[in-house]
């Protein structure tokens, strides 16, 4: 070393400026720091995580879990450049576990190494969802009716996908109370009691888009938490008096529903072929559903009639089609009863 040049006041190494040195203040600076201890809490029943107060349904492993929380449980200094992390996690308990943790880095220029040690604490708690589940929580209940008459099963079976499908989305989307507790049929229809009241109002509006009708919110007072007025809602979903593929009878004639809005009707008589757009109320029996129909084969056609095999009792029995009908015999289609009466619908 000659004479003119800097020296560190501490080590008496070379120093730049003539100040402390780089290792010398690396060696004064407490670059790393470690929790000694951090707890991971886990839902036993649907096994959502507990992350600083709030509860996330993470599909994950627990030693991933573990590894993105020791991670955080490790405090660098800010100058610290290029951390590389080296960590060993051994259970030694079934809810205990220590995690052995190496930090290699470079402060000031100056490689640098540290190593911890961190308990990992595993424990149980039931999250906020399940605990209200169990707890037959509800904000509101969904009662799926109809106009005039019991809701079809295809209609109740629909209505039940709708909302277990709206559960789904809502709960990816983040919105975890947004639960179903139960789903009950009765004589009625349809009654399914929700977590929430945004998920009822959403179940009630995509009801009504896939099959029609309308539905209003009936809230009712039930207490006072915190200050806060409580109300329960009831959403009244009613589906509409006919539906798409209902036979039905207008002007003594048999027709088949094609569109519903509202109070109206649009039907194409199953015997000319012809549509119109009639009001409900002017339609004079409901008949059944297309999804009611039967199969059966024609035994021969003579002009506008035509005799079909009954399948209960293997009788022919006539029915009058259009004249310019295509059918023929040896075809099979489709027919509903009404009473002693078949109704041919193509």
């Amino acid at each position: 070393m000659r004479i003119k040049e800097n020296i560190c006041p501490r080590c008496g190494g070379p120093s730049p400026d003539g100040g402390t040195c780089a290792r010398c203040r690396v060696d004064q600076i407490r670059w790393m720091e470690c929790d000694s201890r951090i707890s991971v809490i886990e839902c036993p029943s649907c096994g959502a995580w507990k992350e600083a107060g709030a509860w996330t349904d993470l599909n994950r492993e627990r030693t991933d879990i573990a590894t993105e929380r020791i991670l955080r449980a490790i405090h660098l200094h800010p100058g610290v450049e290029s951390p590389g992390f080296d960590l060993r996690i051994e259970d030694i308990s079934p809810n205990r576990s220590r995690a052995s943790c190496t930090v290699s880095a470079s402060l000031l220029g100056i490689p640098v190494q540290e190593s911890c040690s961190i308990e990992i604490v595993w424990q149980k708690e039931q999250c906020d969802r399940c605990s209200r589940m169990s707890g037959s929580y509800y904000e509101g209940v969904v009662q799926v009716r109809a106009k005039g008459r019991k809701p079809y099963p295809f209609e109740i079976a629909t209505a039940a996908g709708i909302a277990q499908e709206t559960e789904g989305a809502l709960q990816e989307g983040g919105e975890r109370l947004s639960f179903i507790s139960r789903i009950d049929e009765n004589r009625d229809g349809l009654d399914i009691t929700v977590g929430s009241q945004r998920i009822g109002q959403e179940i009630s509006s995509n009801i009504v888009r896939r099959l029609g009708g309308r539905f209003s919110t009936h809230p009712k007072l039930v207490g006072e938490k915190a200050g806060r007025k409580v109300y329960r809602i009831t959403f009244s979903v009613r589906l509409p008096k006919y539906t798409r593929e209902d036979i039905i009878i207008h002007g003594g004639r048999y027709a088949e529903v094609i569109a519903v809005d509202k109070d109206n009707v649009r039907i194409r008589d199953l015997f000319s072929g012809a549509t119109r757009t009639v009001k409900d109320s002017a339609v004079e029996r409901l008949i059944g559903n297309l999804r009611d129909a039967e199969c059966v084969m024609i035994a021969f056609r003579d002009g506008d009639m035509i005799g079909v095999l009954e399948p209960a009792s293997g009788k022919t029995i006539e029915c009058q089609v259009h004249p310019s009908s295509p059918l023929c015999a040896g075809q099979e289609i489709r027919i509903m009863r009404d009473g002693i009466d078949l109704i041919v619908i193509g």
